[in-house]
């Protein structure tokens, strides 16, 4: 039988819990049906939250940083689904996600935007500093956590409900609250295209000004070249090429890459940069599968 209290693995060494993991569960789901719900536990740990959603019927997920702790995982619960990714690379639709003691270490920006766009509630508790203003505070930990208000602040640009539970159980004498956020407020994800002539500059504007996914669609060129290498080592290929006999073909090359590379980045901000989206019908094929998935689009041609 699993034991109540999760243990914690950090650097390969194993640090046992003291507080009561099912105890903390029922306090942050009271009042939540989790039965045939879509659920996603951030920061699993060892799976014993997961565990616990799963007895309530919940189809459940849960994803880890770390690959010791979804190792330790895996073995706990052979039959559930764990996955070793960040909560800043999420991705997918659920209708609950739980973040328990995961949110005070990430981006609450940048996690809530995705979390918004992934998700109709999330459950979670946080270590909040105790001032008054809204503010980040340096703890000895060496991680900045927020006060009530910066909380408040970041979590309502996200959700228009956001009802404070109360106080969490916490392993130590810090201050961590529990919170239920609901409906999502629309949040559509970026996609920026940017294209031009070879060397004008594609590549250093995607990487120096945006904080996004990027594709080169020089990379999807290389990867038909590669598929295709029988045809360009024939006399007729160029020929052929200008007279577009693999242009349909070629698109159709295009739109599967660009479709498998956007599936687990879907919700996230992203870039597509490159020369031959030059080319209207390139160009009209990627802007309508984007179109497809919601995205909010901004063309750059340089």
């Amino acid at each position: 039988m699993t034991e109540p209290c999760q243990t914690v693995i950090k650097n390969g060494i194993t640090i046992k819990g003291t507080m009561d993991t099912t105890a903390k569960f029922n306090l942050m789901t009271e009042g939540v049906d989790l039965k045939g719900k879509r659920v996603l536990d951030v920061g699993c740990n060892e799976g014993m939250m997961c565990q616990l959603a799963a007895e309530q019927g919940a189809n459940i997920l849960g994803i880890d940083i770390n690959r010791d702790v979804i190792k330790q995982a895996k073995e706990n619960f052979p039959h559930l689904n764990f996955e070793c990714l960040s909560a800043e690379k999420m991705y997918g639709n659920y209708d609950i996600i739980i973040a328990s003691a995961v949110l005070h270490y990430l981006d609450l920006d940048k996690t809530f935007a995705i979390f918004s766009r992934c998700v109709k509630q999330v459950i979670c508790d946080i270590w909040l500093h105790p001032s008054e203003v809204p503010i980040f505070a340096l703890t000895t930990r060496g991680i900045y956590i927020p006060s009530m208000s910066a909380f408040m602040h970041i979590a309502s640009k996200y959700f228009s409900t956001i009802d404070l539970i109360g106080p969490s159980p916490s392993p130590d004498d810090s201050e961590r609250f529990i919170f239920h956020l609901s409906n999502p407020l629309p949040n559509p994800p970026s996609a920026v295209i940017i294209y031009g002539i070879g060397d004008s500059g594609k590549s250093t504007l995607s990487r120096t000004y945006f904080n996004h996914s990027i594709l080169r669609t020089d990379d999807i060129f290389f990867a038909w070249k590669e598929a295709h290498i029988h045809l360009m080592l024939s006399i007729s290929f160029f020929s052929d090429m200008l007279r577009a006999k693999y242009l349909s073909n070629y698109l159709v090359f295009c739109t599967k890459e660009i479709t498998d590379w956007l599936i687990p980045r879907l919700n996230h901000d992203i870039v597509i940069e490159g020369y031959d989206l030059c080319y209207e019908d390139y160009r009209t094929n990627v802007i309508d599968l984007l179109k497809s998935h919601n995205y909010k689009i901004t063309e750059i041609s340089l």
